[in-house]
């Protein structure tokens, strides 16, 4: 007797030892069949697995989109040769070993290899060049099986086709029976009897005790309109959610309602509870919204599905390991993926301060990554080198045994890793059987299945001696079809949409290949569906619930799945009349008073099943980045200084940066400057370089006035030239030395070292402005740090930080100097407006320049004549404010006068008629901005034409 699947062999078994009588009778699913049958009457070879059937065809699928090229430089076989006749190279280059396309072949090759083979030799089919390329690829596989004494399942179905005694078959639940299965029966059907019994899914089994309802309804399903309907007595009814945030809280209530139901009624008649099914498209989505409400009502929940090993928490982990150990390029991501699983064995607190250094320095390599994990945990230091040695079993024994050790770990899970765990190991046997390392197989890794499984609660008033099952069971429709009629007291059929369960035949490349061939037909869609329904709904014994959405996601109507309106024109005597249908519910009349709706309104019973709703509080979504009053009080700044007493108060002290970042937008300024939200690595881009150049630029002029020079002039530039690049590269050279702090430049890459090499070049042209820029005035000092040594007062705070460069002319008239990569019109004067912050002040929108005027003003006695913010790319720019009195347009190239001097428009829009008093000015507006920002004020209010660049605050109702 040859059966579809394990569970339903198991089943048959036990009723034919039930029955008594029967001797001689071997029972087995077909693979099983064949492997036994294949030990006795082979030809030697092992069949192939399934790991190794997927890494053989991949290499075959590969060797022919390079041309058919083996290690001996031939093609694998005349045979692939003659499959490929014909076919250009071109052509064999179309098929590329993707996961998809691997899968299709090795399907292929499990249901039908030889005769594809012969089909493709024969050449007598039409076959376009992408079938061919798969048919040579599909030879090319079979020649690698016999270098490897392996033998595919089809293939030892062909072989036993002659060779199996004359001994009578039966086949039950093979509803479309597939080539290999097909032709042996062929075969055997000429010198023994063979019977497909096939119950064609049209009327009801005899399992006993089936509620009348259903059996009338299984009577009835599928059969022709003849004027009578089912009549409803409630074994069958209806959950109707608005929408699919309502549907999980309407099924878990009829799932706990149906076991405590069935629970009782064991209880009175003294016999084991059978379990409630609930089957739906994703059983492990609805098992994870509906089990802890289960739980609450004294309901156990149990699910079991398929994984793919990427998905599991011990395939993430390994799969991180495993490409840091093999992989190339960057790689302290991977490292520190592993290193924070329970895997590792290193501590977590370790774990995340290894992440933060290896982030934070981006000259740690491989070398170093690898020295630090093995220090810190002896897991690694094992697992490690044995990968190191392309030993993946010897790893995954290390860290094997380290999961069954781990203490704290619910068992379920311990027993889905384990899973886990032994799937990658039967995957690297394979790999190494078949020849193929697994560091180059990582992909077909991730996608190996896992089986996995979750249980909540304790199963109560079960036999001590029977099979233990779960109050309430998850599964697919597909599992639920494969029970045992009348094997769960309640059905629960979910998601009963035609989104969900479309009629579509199967119709992909290798379905057309074997239909053009003749070695199948297309399926019939609608009859697997409807054969799949039928059986489901007979595992049910007392009553079945239907449950379908009747909106989408954006409002639409959301259609019923076939077999759902096939189920409810039973209640009907003519389904053709429409008069008969609720409109509201799309239901007969008569079945109405069985459905149950749920609005997603009630979002509070609907999120949060089975919670006390008195104890539900509601509150005013908050604007993003909005903090409350109440809360202000925490957002502090950094303080110095203040009595031990408390009797004098620490003063603020505050950078420049953040007081233009607080005037940019107080959001950005909390998120970045006191949250410090922003990325922990250490990267390649604007901040470094902005960096790199201004420690470039002030070694430069200090060597260059050390040398003589007062500053840079047409004279002296091709000295100037040779400096700027002896300063690059000596200042370049040094930068793996750097703190993490100092924002350290390194190139590593060719494209970051092209980067690396044009900042040179724009450095070295920006000298031609620097010639021509401030006339004399001569370059002072640089990088002038205040505030640290002793308190600068601004605003009433204290005030810290560098000034880039100030210039100086014989009059002890002085200009400051802010170096940028580039300028924005937020850089002028005239970009001002009305700071919130700031009490409505007009501010301009950068004002670090005009801060480190005053700094020159009161820290050095200098009259200071202009603030301006030089850019040193490519767009050679000048901004900022400048006294038009003392500094003319001429002698600062490249700036808008306009929009940058004072007195002007642009001056007097800041209430400023003059530069000193326009310092002044903003000095005022800042105090006022300070206050708000001792005040906790860090609602959003972006202000300039790009504020939200940079802010990590994603979600902000202000962004733009």
């Amino acid at each position: 007797m040859c059966i579809r699947d394990r569970p339903a062999a198991a089943r048959a078994r036990r009723a034919l030892a039930d029955g008594g009588g029967v001797l001689g009778v071997r029972v087995a699913t077909f693979s099983s069949w064949i492997a036994d049958r294949w030990e006795l009457f082979g030809d030697g070879r092992r069949l192939v697995s399934s790991a190794e059937r997927t890494l053989l065809v991949r290499r075959a699928i590969g060797e022919a989109a390079d041309g058919g090229a083996t290690a001996g430089g031939a093609l694998a076989d005349a045979g692939a040769a003659e499959a490929g006749r014909g076919l250009a190279p071109a052509g064999l280059e179309a098929l590329e070993a993707t996961p998809g396309t691997v899968d299709l072949v090795a399907g292929l090759a499990r249901e039908a290899l030889p005769w594809l083979a012969d089909a493709g030799s024969s050449g007598e089919a039409s076959l376009s060049d992408g079938e061919r390329a798969v048919v040579a690829a599909l030879a090319r596989y079979a020649a690698k099986l016999r270098a490897a004494g392996l033998c595919e399942l089809s293939e030892a179905a062909q072989a036993l086709s002659g060779t199996l005694p004359a001994s009578p078959v039966v086949t039950l639940g093979f509803d479309e029976p597939g080539c290999a299965l097909a032709h042996l029966l062929v075969a055997l059907s000429k010198r023994a009897d063979v019977v497909r019994v096939d119950d064609a899914c049209s009327a009801p089994d005899g399992a006993p005790g089936r509620n009348g309802e259903l059996q009338s309804l299984l009577g009835r399903l599928f059969a022709p309109a003849d004027g009578t309907a089912v009549e409803p007595t409630g074994a069958v009814r209806f959950l109707l959610p608005a929408g699919r945030y309502a549907a999980p809280a309407l099924v878990a209530r009829t799932l706990a309602d149906a076991a405590l139901a069935e629970r009782a009624a064991a209880r009175r008649e003294g016999r084991a509870p059978l379990c409630v099914c609930a089957a739906c498209r994703e059983p492990a989505a609805l098992f994870a919204e509906t089990s802890d409400f289960l739980a609450r009502r004294g309901v156990d929940a149990a699910v079991s599905a398929r994984t793919p090993f990427a998905q599991t928490g011990f395939g993430r982990a390994f799969l991180a390991l495993a490409e840091f150990a093999w992989g190339s390029g960057p790689c302290a991501a991977k490292a520190a993926d592993f290193a924070l699983s329970p895997f590792s064995g290193v501590p977590q607190r370790a774990a995340w301060a290894l992440d933060a250094a290896w982030r934070g320095d981006r000259t740690a390599d491989h070398a170093r990554i690898e020295a630090d994990l093995r220090a810190a945990s002896e897991v690694l230091d094992a697992a490690l080198p044995a990968l190191g040695r392309d030993d993946a079993d010897a790893a995954l024994a290390v860290l094997e045994e380290r999961l069954r050790r781990m203490g704290g770990l619910d068992e379920a899970y311990r027993a889905g890793q384990l899973a886990a765990v032994a799937c990658a190991r039967r995957f690297a046997a394979a790999c190494a059987q078949a020849g193929e390392p697994l560091a180059g197989a990582l992909e077909l890794l991730a996608r190996q299945p896992v089986p996995s499984g979750a249980w909540e609660g304790a199963s109560e008033g079960a036999a001590p001696d029977a099979p233990c099952e779960p109050s309430v069971l998850f599964a697919s429709l597909a599992d639920a079809a494969d029970r045992p009629p009348c094997s769960c007291a309640v059905l629960v059929l979910c998601d009963l949409e035609a989104s969900s369960y479309p009629v579509r035949p199967a119709e992909d490349a290798a379905t057309l290949l074997l239909e053009r061939l003749g070695l199948a037909a297309c399926g019939d869609a609608l009859a697997a569906s409807r054969r799949r329904f039928f059986r489901a709904l007979s595992c049910a014994r007392d009553a079945v619930v239907c449950e379908r959405v009747l909106s989408t996601a954006d409002a639409d109507e959301a259609y019923p799945a076939v077999m759902y309106e096939e189920l409810i024109d039973c209640y009907r005597p003519d389904p053709t009349r429409m008069g008969d249908l609720d409109r509201a519910t799309g239901l007969p009349q008569a079945l109405v008073p069985f459905a149950e709706r749920a609005g997603e309104d009630a979002l509070h019973a609907n999120l949060a099943p089975g919670d006390d709703a008195s104890d539900a509080e509601a509150w005013e979504v908050p604007t993003s980045g909005d903090v409350s009053p109440a809360a202000r009080g925490r957002v502090v700044l950094p303080r110095e200084g203040g009595s031990a007493s408390g009797d004098r108060p620490a003063t603020p002290v505050l950078s420049p940066s953040a007081i233009e970042s607080y005037l940019e937008c107080p959001c950005k300024w909390f998120s970045l400057r006191r949250l410090r939200l922003s990325e922990p690595d250490a990267g390649f881009g604007p901040l470094e370089m902005g960096s790199f150049s201004h420690g470039v630029l002030k070694s430069f002029y200090e060597h260059f006035i050390e040398a003589g020079n007062a500053k840079v002039a047409p004279g002296n530039l091709e000295e100037a030239r040779s400096l700027m690049r002896e300063t690059f590269a000596r200042h370049l050279a040094f930068q793996p030395e750097l703190k993490r702090k100092a924002n350290p430049l390194l190139p590593l890459t060719a494209f970051e070292r092209a980067e690396a090499h044009g900042l040179e070049r724009r450095l070295v042209s920006y000298l031609d402005r620097e010639a021509a820029l401030l006339p004399g005035f001569a370059p002072a000092y640089f990088e002038l740090d205040f505030g640290a040594k002793e308190p600068f007062a601004y605003g009433g705070f204290e005030l810290r930080g560098s000034v880039d460069r100030i210039d100086v002319n014989g009059r002890g008239q002085a200009v400051v100097i802010d170096y940028k990569g580039s300028l924005s019109p937020d850089y002028a004067l005239a970009s001002a407006s009305p700071a919130a912050t700031a009490g409505g002040a007009v501010l301009p929108h950068k004002v670090q320049a005009l801060v480190y005027a005053q700094v020159a003003r009161r820290l050095l006695g200098l009259e200071v004549v202009g603030a301006l913010y030089v850019s040193y790319g490519r767009d050679g720019r000048v901004a900022g404010a400048f006294d038009r009195t003392f500094v003319g347009a001429a002698d600062v190239p490249g700036i808008d006068a306009e929009a940058c001097g004072a007195p002007g428009p642009a001056a007097e829009a800041v209430g400023a008629g003059s530069f000193a008093e326009l310092a002044d000015r903003v000095e005022e507006g800042i105090a006022r901005a300070a206050r708000s920002m001792g005040a906790g004020q860090v609602s959003p209010d972006p202000r300039g034409a790009d504020p939200c660049g940079f802010c990590p605050v994603l979600a902000c109702e202000r962004r733009r």
